[in-house]
């Protein structure tokens, strides 16, 4: 299986509480079921959920939903993540991608969105920060009105 991730997800983002428009090209799961809203946090070291999460196949393929350049690709506490921090922005974005399986770039490469990142775990977390603070990845996919995010996957 491969994730495809929507087209349609692509816009100029205005993301909740942090200054102006941010345009960004954020493309989220599309058909994925959502396993784990984003719930932002009360204080900075409080609980809460910090991305999204969507159930996947173990081994699909994920692409990013961002692109820019890998600032971290790696392990942290026995979880493989993908940390893209985007070019062109003034709001210092890091689109995260967790709760890989493998990973399939280096840190420091040149990634383009819906390039080939990794392959899933049972479990995919992406995350947005906007200068240090964390805000719903879905506010900031520019989905506009063709409502919630959807992810397809198919034979490959």
């Amino acid at each position: 299986m491969v994730l495809t991730l929507c087209e349609a997800s692509v816009g100029s983002a205005a993301c909740a509480n942090v200054g102006t428009p941010i345009g960004l090209l954020v493309k989220l799961p599309v058909n994925l079921p959502v396993i784990d809203q984003f719930r932002a946090p009360s204080c900075k070291w409080c609980s809460g959920n910090r991305g999204i999460e969507y159930r996947t196949e173990l081994g699909s393929i994920v692409t990013a939903a961002a692109g820019g350049i890998a600032s971290f690709v790696g392990n942290v506490a026995g979880t493989n993540y993908v940390v893209i921090k985007t070019i062109n922005t003034n709001d210092n974005l890091l689109v995260t991608h967790g709760r890989l399986q493998s990973l399939s770039i280096k840190s420091g490469a040149v990634i383009a969105v819906g390039q080939t990142i990794g392959r899933a775990g049972e479990s995919l977390y992406i995350g947005v920060r906007a200068n240090g603070q964390y805000i719903d990845p879905q506010q900031c996919a520019g989905l506009g009105s063709i409502g919630k995010p959807r992810a397809v996957l198919v034979a490959g």
